[in-house]
């Protein structure tokens, strides 16, 4: 007799893998439970906390037996924080699991053909993060700031965080301290990004609902009391204030990019520049192209590109970023790089309109991924070469299911570790047009033209 799973019903079964988001797959009488914080090898006894028409979800309440590609977390927030996923896994297990997320994902959902994946380990895999993003909640006359729970409620009150910074650095203290004796007299909510510069300096980045209330000149203080904050931004959808020097300067293969935490910029230091050097491997370096770099944020990818020859034109919609890529070619020196500011799937044709059709188009869209409408544009040019750049196996997938439906082929897939501790990861893929597309074309443009 088969057992209808119900909301507190006890079950005991083996982890048999990890499903993307790093909860861990059991399957009781042929139905699906997902379990967080187990590891494929583990025999658990576990408590059914939600049913679904075609899956359920559990907890556990005991580890009969340990899985072999198990260790000890060394976050002591780990299990309630919500941050990170996978913490338990060895590396080992954690490289496996990042590798099948993004492969299953390609055939599963995009029904491709897939070269054979490579994945690149980071070998930073603590205190790797560039910036974090805590939530801030009402508590006396002040703040206590937090990531938010594994039950998306709560908030976990932090004083360190093992993937942002290592346990003797104090910066998550001293923001605590800073915002316990910051006065809220509305009792309002917010949330602070901490963002790491060179040589070990932080800025800080606030995000109210409304400046009134705060006591502003708590945070110009701050700057004195602690040297290791070199700018803080204050702001609401109305209003921004600015203490100290709110830039960042990173250095990267000879070239200095300056932005603010208002511009996005990825979280591994390492791994990104391991993607960068890749991207422009393929791009080379001997024969300059015409190249399209979508979603191009402050502009790292289009000046590395420039450097190498290439005429790049970067589209990017966040203005700010779009203002810091200007600022950094004129920084570099780098005249074969412009950008334009705008929504990507509107100023790409009238780019293309004036500009004419580019060699290679490069995409490191949201996790969202691409409309139709930038699919449907960039098919529509037919670059020789594409690279695309995600953070979201699903979405990768579904796009890359429309860009090989006809015209292009996946030559590379790299899936590389920017995200360790987490269930998070980067995939690399690298398509060029099908020959028999560009016979069929040609075959079509000689139909027509007699």
């Amino acid at each position: 007799m088969i057992e209808k799973l119900a909301v507190n019903s006890i079950i005991t079964g083996d982890i048999q893998s990890i499903a993307f988001g790093g909860e861990g797959i059991l399957r009781h009488q042929g139905f699906v439970v997902f379990v967080p914080f187990t590891a494929p090898g583990d025999k658990i006894v576990c408590r059914i906390t939600e049913v679904k028409k075609s899956f359920a979800k559990g907890e556990v309440i005991r580890l009969e037996h340990l899985s072999p590609q198990r260790i000890k977390p060394p976050c002591p927030y780990f299990g309630t924080c919500g941050g990170c996923q996978i913490q338990h896994l060895n590396d080992e297990a954690q490289a496996k699991y990042k590798l099948s997320a993004v492969t299953d994902a390609l055939k599963r959902i995009g029904h491709l053909k897939v070269p054979p994946a490579q994945i690149v380990p980071a070998h930073l895999k603590w205190a790797y993060r560039r910036h974090i993003t805590l939530h801030l909640k009402p508590v006396g006359q002040g703040f206590e700031a937090g990531y938010i729970g594994v039950d998306h409620r709560s908030l976990v009150f932090i004083q360190s965080c093992p993937i942002f910074n290592a346990p003797q650095d104090p910066i998550v203290k001293q923001l605590q301290e800073l915002v316990s004796s910051l006065s809220n007299s509305t009792q309002q909510e917010g949330r602070v990004m901490i963002l790491k510069n060179h040589r070990d300096q932080y800025i800080l980045s606030f995000q109210f609902a409304s400046l009134s209330g705060l006591d502003l000149h708590t945070f110009e203080t701050s700057l004195q009391h602690y040297p290791t904050f070199t700018g803080i931004i204050v702001q609401s959808p109305q209003e921004q204030r600015t203490f100290g020097d709110p830039y960042c300067e990173q250095k990267l293969e000879g070239l200095t990019f300056r932005f603010t935490p208002q511009a996005f910029v990825q979280n591994h230091p390492e791994q990104s520049t391991n993607i960068y050097k890749h991207i422009c491997t393929l791009a080379g370096e001997h024969s300059p192209k015409k190249i399209l770099d979508l979603y191009c944020g402050f502009g790292i990818t289009s000046l590395l590109l420039s450097r190498q020859g290439h005429t790049v034109t970067g589209i990017e919609y966040n203005p700010d970023a779009i203002r810091f890529a200007q600022d950094n070619g004129h920084l570099n020196h780098l005249k074969q790089a412009h950008f334009l500011q705008g929504d990507v799937e509107k100023v790409l044709p009238h780019c293309l309109k004036t500009e004419g059709p580019p060699d290679l188009i490069l995409m490191n869209p949201p996790r969202t991924g691409l409309s139709k409408g930038v699919i449907q544009t960039v098919l529509k040019a037919a670059p020789t070469e594409l690279i695309y750049v995600s953070c979201m196996p699903a979405t990768l997938a579904r796009d890359l299911a429309l860009f090989c439906q006809d015209q292009y082929d996946i030559q590379q897939c790299i899936v590389y570790d920017m995200f360790p501790q987490t269930a998070h990861v980067e995939t690399l893929i690298y398509l060029k047009k099908k020959k028999e597309y560009n016979h069929s074309v040609l075959n079509k443009g000689k139909r027509l033209s007699r």
